[in-house]
């Protein structure tokens, strides 16, 4: 995987913008930022789902672009707030999710040391 690196890049855009718009750019401004989009995210599905007021914005598959653009947004802005707060995605992605793709054994008491998430902690102090 490669999350932490673009991860790095999108924080480092994120940054920029901050300082081109010219305000301070804190964690939990982050955080409602994440928040924010996902309230995007939110709209723009139910756009291309058809489930709300025709707000002119095109055809269906302009509906679909705006959704991937908008979920590409929101995670964009999740990995900037984990790389800002040091949070080590690839770590924290394989101890919650890519660990079942090893397991034969579903109770954590039944693991064997090659089913387990992958060793290493998942936050560190940001750079």
């Amino acid at each position: 995987m490669h999350i932490n690196e673009t991860a790095a890049q999108i924080d480092e855009i994120n940054r920029r913008y901050a300082e081109i718009y010219g305000f301070e750019r804190t964690s939990d401004w982050l955080m409602l930022k994440v928040q924010e989009e996902l309230g995007e995210v939110a709209d723009a599905y139910l756009g291309m789902t058809g489930r709300q007021r025709d707000k002119g914005r095109g055809d269906e598959a302009d509906a679909r672009e705006r959704f991937a653009l908008e979920l590409a947004d929101a995670a964009g802005l999740l990995m900037a707030l984990a790389h800002n707060e040091g949070v080590d995605l690839e770590r924290a992605i394989d101890a919650k999710w890519l660990v079942w793709n090893r397991r034969e054994h579903q109770r954590d008491s039944e693991l064997t040391d090659a089913e387990r998430a992958m060793p290493g902690e998942t936050y560190r102090q940001a750079d």
